[in-house]
């Protein structure tokens, strides 16, 4: 893949992922009913978003607010089919598989990797899904964007972490940050990659916020064209954690 498709912010945020394994919980079959599902033993009442069966902890206290919204970012979790890709870029070798010119070193070197079936967010976590899950708000001001549907940034690592760990304490289900792997598949296309320059195109105006057409300004996520999975901001836009990464210097390359 060709060095621009990872262009990115200077700014670091998060996605989220979700194995299709954890889908159901472990739990036995049950019977379904319209939106919701009723457990054949107890009749506890859990949500059936996007295909993904959310079982609502009942040791903890959950706001509708804070279910509305989990209930919306389950529904915009996109399932990525697996397979096999060369993941990385390399400048050295003309002739070689992945090779860039302005490929980095640390991008090095090309590699095959094999992926099972996963989910991954559509957008960037939002500032309002950041504030209504964790009760605070980062350093966000309007030198960059302050907006409830502008990509939550200035994360850090463990912070991104923490997010994720009280998503899957409320729901039951094992979020967590994608791998570098899975990020770096899931912005090529996964299985319906075009092998475009950038996420989803060969134009970047077309699919990321960057330098030049920005305004030195954060934008609300999702108002560019998706890549071929339906993602969206996988170029331009923030930098982005992995569960593999652990700097900035790391993260646009990972999440």
């Amino acid at each position: 893949m060709e060095k621009g498709y990872w262009y990115k912010g200077i700014l670091v945020g998060l996605i989220v992922v979700l194995g299709l394994f954890v889908a159901s919980c472990g739990k036995d079959p049950v019977f379904m009913q319209g939106d919701y599902i009723y457990e054949n033993e107890d009749f506890t009442l859990v949500d059936n978003v996007n295909g993904i069966i959310i079982h609502w902890a009942d040791n903890m206290d959950i706001s509708e607010e804070q279910k509305s919204v989990i209930q919306q970012l389950v529904a915009n979790m996109v399932k990525v089919d697996g397979g096999t890709f060369l993941m990385g870029a390399q400048h050295t070798d003309v002739q070689g598989d992945g090779y860039d010119p302005e490929a980095q070193d640390n991008e090095s070197p090309v590699h095959e990797v094999r992926l099972n079936d996963y989910y991954i967010g559509k957008y960037e976590i939002t500032q309002r899904e950041w504030f209504v899950i964790m009760g605070y708000d980062l350093i966000w001001s309007d030198l960059y964007g302050q907006s409830g549907q502008m990509p939550a940034y200035g994360v850090s690592w463990e912070e991104a972490n923490v997010f994720i760990e009280r998503l899957s304490a409320m729901t039951n289900l094992s979020f967590r940050l994608p791998t570098e792997a899975q990020w770096e598949y899931a912005a090529r296309g996964g299985c319906q990659s075009q092998h475009y320059r950038y996420s989803g195109s060969n134009a970047v105006d077309e699919v990321a916020w960057h330098t030049t057409n920005s305004g030195n300004m954060l934008h609300n996520v999702g108002m560019k064209h998706p890549n071929e999975l339906g993602l969206y901001d996988m170029s331009g836009s923030l930098w982005e954690w992995c569960l593999d990464s652990y700097g900035p210097y790391t993260a646009a390359v990972s999440q």
